[in-house]
Formats: C-alpha cells, structure tokens, sequence
C-alpha cells in the first residue's frame, strides 16, 4: 500500500493539470454563431469523463440532439495549449466536429482548482446529416464553464 500512494499522488497531480479528469463534473458548452445569414447553435453538457455527453446543433429550425450513448464522443482539452475539440459520431462518417482556433482561446482557472471559464472561437470541421454539406467549415463563438 505505501509503495502505491506516492504514484496513485503522482498520476493524481498529473491528472489536475488542465486536463479533462474522469469522473469529475459536466462542462457546459455554448456556442452560437450564424451561417449564411441563419443562427447556428451547439450547446450542451460535456462530462469530464466524456461518458454521457448531450449537445443540441440547431441551424434553420432544426434540432439534432447528440447524446449518448448513441453517440460515440472523445474531447481533447487543454487550453494551456490551445487545444480544444470534441468529437461526436452517430454512425460511420455522420459526426459532427467541432474545433478551437487555438490563438483564440482565452482561460481563467483550471479544472484542478475546480473552476474553469473558457471562450474561443471554433470551426466546425465536420457536421451530422441534414448539416453535413451546409455547416462543413462554420465558425462559432464558444464559451466552456465548467464547476465542481
């Protein structure tokens, strides 16, 4: 026991560093913009662990809810760095993608400390069907808070 608290300390430390920690609290994410002329939406709930994720994408008067688990999600965060995506596939190439320009990206917190307020600007790299062709390349404003 006594050999393991020092690295279960270590990996623990290493884990508070700005990265996403499983099992911690959800983050909510709000992003708004509009694509020719028409609003563009993502918001939803992002969990630390990624497990249960549930975001909306409405673009003219329509709503595609992205939640699991139908939904296979992965989120890259780490805003020291510039760093920010998440990741939702329905199924095969139906996904939505969504990216931070990473010069955009403006922190304060940590989720060590257990509070973190972000907002950048992000691309959506790849959007689900009925979006796909029409979003491929929109750019939001993204705001990301996130408590324990």
């Amino acid at each position: 026991m006594r050999k393991t608290l020092p690295l279960c300390t270590l990996v623990s430390l290493f884990a508070l560093s700005g990265q996403a920690i499983a099992g911690a609290n959800t983050a909510q994410l709000n992003c708004t913009g509009s694509h020719t002329g028409q609003a563009l939406t993502l918001v939803g709930d992002v969990p630390a662990s990624i497990v249960e994720v549930d975001l909306k994408l409405s673009y003219r008067g329509q709503t595609i809810r992205l939640a699991s688990p139908q939904a296979e999600t992965s989120e890259s965060t780490d805003f020291r760095r510039g760093i920010y995506r998440v990741e939702a596939a329905l199924s095969g190439s139906n996904r939505l993608q969504l990216q931070a320009k990473p010069k955009s990206i403006k922190y304060k917190g940590s989720m060590g400390g257990g509070k973190l307020n972000a907002s950048f600007g992000a691309v959506l790299k790849d959007a689900p069907e009925p979006f796909k062709s029409a979003l491929k390349g929109a750019e939001l404003s993204c705001t990301y808070a996130y408590e324990v």
